[in-house]
């Protein structure tokens, strides 16, 4: 059963908008907050503060040799990749995926970005 993002959940006065959908998961058992779903990034990011808060030790990061590129357009160095649990609940409906996330250190107003790849695998829609 997919899971579906409707008008509700953008919390919107009108139904047309281009306004980003931030969301809660639950990744590695943790609840993480100011997630952004950006279907136009194509690399899932989990920003190293929320990684440090999560209590998982960096020296389970496989590394990442390749630099992300678009944040302001300048190349960011991941400090490495990790595979996490992440699920999305309700009482009709619970989905749970492995998503590889790369770890960045930068300040970012959100906590993870979920990526375009993550909506595919997690069957979502967004009406």
């Amino acid at each position: 059963m997919p899971i579906t993002f409707t008008e509700e959940d953008f919390n919107l006065k009108t139904t047309s908008h281009n306004d980003a959908m931030v969301i809660k998961a639950l990744i590695a058992g943790w609840t993480v907050g100011k997630v952004l779903v950006d279907t136009g990034s194509s690399v899932d990011i989990l920003f190293a503060n929320a990684f440090r808060e999560m209590n998982i030790d960096m020296n389970t990061l496989d590394p990442r040799d390749v630099p992300l590129l678009g944040f302001g357009g300048k190349p960011v160095k991941a400090l490495g990749k990790i595979a996490l649990l992440v699920s999305f609940r309700d009482r009709d409906n619970a989905r749970t995926e492995h998503i590889t996330f790369d770890v960045v250190e930068m300040h970012y107003p959100y906590n993870a970005i979920l990526s375009r790849g993550f909506i595919t695998k997690m069957d979502t829609t967004i009406r």
